[in-house]
């Protein structure tokens, strides 16, 4: 790879591979940028100098890169302003193919100008070469498997699930551009308690969960579903009861809430007379206030689905111990019983139908679903993992527990610095006394059988599996495994915070993605309704799903992931700035442009030095960095620079629409560079949207 790059850039290009900048225009601009200050140090006497660096100038009338001759002034003892002069004056003898103009400027700087004629004639003809492939690279073929939304299958995917999903998915788009090979994966998580009581209360129904269709089916259309025009704050008891009805995941998360609900009740009521008979009062109040909270969850449950409640509150209250039963139902499980076996996957798989549903709306789809008992408990997997590491002399028996020490094995490796690790590290139980393996255990399992079959894994996971995430690698580290440790990367993401609710799966209080969905469509509909009056109904609820889906998507990406995000509806559903319908109605503006012109012009001559406007220009530069920052994303694993890009491309290719006129320009070639200026615009746009998985309406 030539010089002028920064370190950043550099490393960059080396990861995505050296084919990233082929077909590039902006890559080669640079490229000749730095052989013309480099052949300039050369001509000046300043040979031997370290690599050339370029940087953008904040201020795009100093040109579209610029040189600093500070450093080497310092160096050199030399007055920079003078180094800096001398530098251009011999760039300018140079053969220049895309730069057009070279400046010394200010105290000690060099500034380079693309010649625009040559710059937007090479750009229009890669983007349109190119087409839906502008920006992404060959790369080196790397085997990277991406895990993400893994949600328990015991309740719908709720708005902070949807969040991983959607970044999980944008990851996986962008690492594929950037020319790896990627797996999409999805982890199961079946064998644990939570996926055991759901199994238990959906016992109590006899298991009928899509007997006569009652639990799973069809859809319902949104409008049945929105009364109230803020929101979905009254709709608790309507469209989500609705959904439980006809939707196979959230009538197990209403099970499982209802379970959980049932078994907590029935746990602080035995407490509390143990309690009293101890004459210990205080405890007793603290304990009636639990029940109370219960009491409330356990009426408003009963409100939504009276029928399938009572009959799991009767088959709980008549229970001798209803927590030693769904243990027991656990070790069933994972001792490979067929009845626990046939309950329990049932339940997953009728959730997992209902992500399916959700999820393929929204675009997002996997290569592999991953069903932890499969890997980690029937193959013997776990076991494995926890005698691999009481080999290793980091583990200790505490009471029949396995543990293992990681603060041992951090001190042992030096870890403390590499992770940034400033307390001490929790001992990790690895088996419990009844030989049962925890959850961490199994994932580390998984985490082997990973790297069976990728060179990187990325692990979508909140923040608050930061601790569970590091002992992972740990336990690697303690395995002899610290080469892949460091391939092995935790994704972590922030909270999504929906103003005025507190979610609890356990009692059955979430915002489900599906009702976000809705919700945005419904009120996409409102707004193109009120744009395009003259659209069919039928036109109308096409594009609204579009721009209602895209909207969320966009919300949802353009964050980043160290950053909480407070959902509300006026940045969402926002045409006029920093959203998918603002993107998307920029793209649908140049689609429009492209149709009012019809087809014969594209033969024709093009007078792209026509293109010199400070709009024009800004645009052609802009579009030129797309493949870039696809490469600075794919490197740095932050796909909100695709939404950032795309938010500030349309907002340019506005500024555009308004200012110079296209289709009634003064002189056939000039119309002509401008409709191909519109219709790349139109490309890296679409481009850049599906980046986020966010579709590009030809109308709204």
């Amino acid at each position: 790879m030539g010089k002028g790059f920064s370190e950043r850039e550099r490393r960059g290009a080396d990861r995505i591979g050296r084919t990233a900048f082929m077909g590039n225009p902006f890559a080669e601009f640079r490229d000749e940028c730095a052989r013309l200050v480099k052949a300039a140090l050369d001509r000046e006497g300043f040979s031997g100098e370290e690599e050339v660096r370029l940087e953008v100038p904040s201020d795009p009338s100093l040109g579209e890169l610029s040189f600093s001759t500070f450093a080497l002034a310092k160096r050199t003892k030399a007055n920079p302003r003078a180094i800096a002069s001398r530098i251009a004056a011999a760039a300018k003898e140079e053969t220049k193919r895309l730069v057009g103009r070279v400046e010394a400027a200010g105290a000690g700087y060099v500034n380079f100008y693309v010649g625009i004629e040559a710059f937007a004639e090479a750009l229009i003809r890669s983007v349109g070469s190119e087409g839906a492939s502008f920006g992404s690279f060959q790369g080196n073929g790397e085997r990277v498997i991406v895990e993400h939304t893994s949600v328990n299958p015991i309740h719908p995917i709720h708005i902070g699930g949807a969040r991983n999903s959607v970044i999980g998915d944008c990851l996986s788009r962008i690492l594929r551009a950037a020319g790896k090979d990627v797996r999409r994966h999805f982890y199961i998580d079946d064998v644990g308690l939570q996926v055991s009581q759901a199994a238990y209360g959906l016992s109590m129904l006899g298991g009928g969960i899509t007997a006569g269709g009652e639990h799973a089916g069809r859809r319902l259309d949104h409008k049945d579903e929105y009364e109230d025009e803020e929101g979905m704050g009254d709709k608790r008891g309507t469209g989500d009861a609705a959904k439980e009805r006809h939707k196979g995941d959230h009538f197990i998360g209403f099970v499982y809430a209802s379970t959980s609900c049932a078994i907590n009740i029935r746990t602080l009521k035995a407490r509390i007379e143990r309690l009293k008979t101890e004459g210990k009062d205080e405890e007793v109040r603290e304990e009636i206030r639990k029940l109370d909270d219960w009491v409330a969850v356990s009426s408003e449950l009963r409100e939504r689905n009276a029928e399938t409640f009572d009959r799991i509150l009767d088959g709980i209250s008549s229970s001798e111990d209803p927590e030693r039963e769904v243990a027991e139902l656990l070790r069933r499980y994972e001792s490979k019983d067929p009845k626990a076996v046939g309950l329990i996957r049932g339940l997953c798989e009728t959730a997992i139908e209902g992500f399916r549903e959700t999820l393929g709306r929204v675009g997002i789809g996997f290569d592999s679903w991953d069903w932890e008992s499969e890997i980690a408990s029937w193959n013997g997997g776990a076991r494995e993992v926890v005698e691999r590491l009481s080999g290793s002399g980091f583990t200790r028996v505490e009471d029949g527990t396995v543990v293992l020490d990681c603060e041992a094995v951090v001190e042992r490796f030096g870890l403390r610095e590499k992770y940034g690790i400033k307390t001490d590290v929790p001992p990790l139980t690895l088996m419990r006394s009844d030989g049962t393996t925890l959850y961490t255990t199994r994932d580390i399992a998984y985490t082997l059988w990973k790297f069976q079959r990728a060179e990187k894994i990325v692990n979508v996971i909140s923040i608050e599996q930061k601790l569970p995430q590091l002992q992972l690698k740990i336990a690697l580290h303690a395995l002899g495994m610290g080469e892949d440790a460091e391939r092995l990367m935790h994704y972590s993401y922030e909270l999504v915070h929906l103003p005025g609710y507190k979610m609890s799966g356990r009692r059955g209080r979430y915002v489900t993605f599906d009702e976000v969905l809705d919700e945005a469509v419904h009120r996409a509909y409102r707004e193109v309704s009120e744009r395009s009056p003259h659209l069919g109904e039928e036109e109308r609820r096409k594009i609204s799903e579009v721009v209602g889906i895209g909207a969320v998507r966009y919300a949802l990406a353009s964050v980043a992931p160290q950053k909480p995000i407070t959902f509300t509806w006026d940045r969402v559903i926002n045409f006029e700035q920093n959203s998918a319908p603002f993107i998307q109605y920029a793209h649908a503006r140049a689609c429009n442009i492209m149709v009012k012109a019809g087809g014969g012009w594209k033969g024709s001559g093009a007078d792209y030095a026509a293109l010199s406007s400070r709009y024009e220009r800004g645009l052609v530069v802009l579009l030129s960095k797309f493949p870039e920052v696809v490469g600075e994303a794919a490197r740095s694993l932050r796909p909100e620079e695709i939404a950032e890009y795309a938010n500030e491309l349309a907002s340019k290719f506005n500024l555009f629409y308004d200012n110079i006129p296209v289709l009634k320009a003064e002189g056939e070639n000039v119309r002509n560079a401008r409709l191909h200026l519109v219709d790349s615009t139109r490309i890296v746009l679409s481009n850049a949207l599906a980046l986020l998985g966010v579709k590009a309406p030809e109308r709204m």
